[in-house]
């Protein structure tokens, strides 16, 4: 109790895009016990916007350029780009398969937000149970772990990782928590209908691409 009251009298630290209410949150599930601590690790720094990415090091000196390893990407090498924006870090969220309720099988995102994929907040996120979140969290965590390491071997050993093995990468390290990864739940009665609740399909979704075709059904979170 005295360290819960020690923290709400803390200040936040600000995340752009969100309110004080959805920082706190944010930092909690930055830190959620779901997470293996290189996952921590990763959402914390993303959430500060502070992985060594060329577009942050480049802004202090210590990058020659800021732009994109990928070849013929061009785009700056942010951290919005690493994690969500790159021609790659499409693909995999694009083909990780449909987000069909609440409860996250194994190895199954899409239609997520970056907002919710990067701190956990966004409509409908804090109506799911607790345990069903841990699962979603975990598996959004696992993805941007894929994307960062992909990248770091591209510019560390100039290895290419193809999407397949990006995807065995995501169920590898959702494994690592085999409490949380192997849950897996079907549609739930819940109040006033028979099946899960809908979440409304985010604005900033990451189109698929062609060979992929249009998104598929399912609940959506934004």
């Amino acid at each position: 109790m005295i360290v819960s009251f020690v923290q709400d009298q803390e200040e936040v630290s600000p995340v752009p895009g969100l309110t004080p209410e959805e920082a706190k949150t944010a930092w909690r599930n930055a830190a959620h016990p779901a997470l293996q601590n290189k996952l921590k690790d990763l959402a914390w720094m993303a959430l500060h916007e502070v992985l060594p990415v060329r577009a942050v090091m480049h802004s202090r000196g210590m990058a020659r350029d800021p732009i994109c390893p990928r070849p013929g990407c061009g785009h700056p090498e942010t951290v919005r780009h690493v994690l969500w924006e790159c021609s790659v870090a499409k693909d995999l969220w694009a083909t990780t398969g449909p987000l069909k309720c609440p409860s996250l099988p194994a190895g199954e995102v899409r239609h997520v937000s970056y907002r919710l994929a990067v701190s956990g907040v966004g409509r409908g996120a804090n109506t799911i149970p607790a345990a069903d979140f841990a699962a979603l969290w975990l598996t959004l965590n696992s993805v941007k772990a894929a994307l960062w390491t992909s990248r770091n071997l591209l510019v560390g050993m100039r290895v290419t990782v193809p999407l397949p093995a990006l995807r065995r990468l995501v169920t590898s390290t959702r494994q690592e928590a085999p409490g949380v990864a192997n849950r897996r739940r079907g549609p739930r009665p819940h109040a006033g209908g028979s099946g899960p609740p809908r979440l409304l399909a985010p604005a900033d979704a990451p189109p698929t691409t062609s060979r992929e075709g249009a998104a598929g059904e399912g609940g959506d979170l934004r």
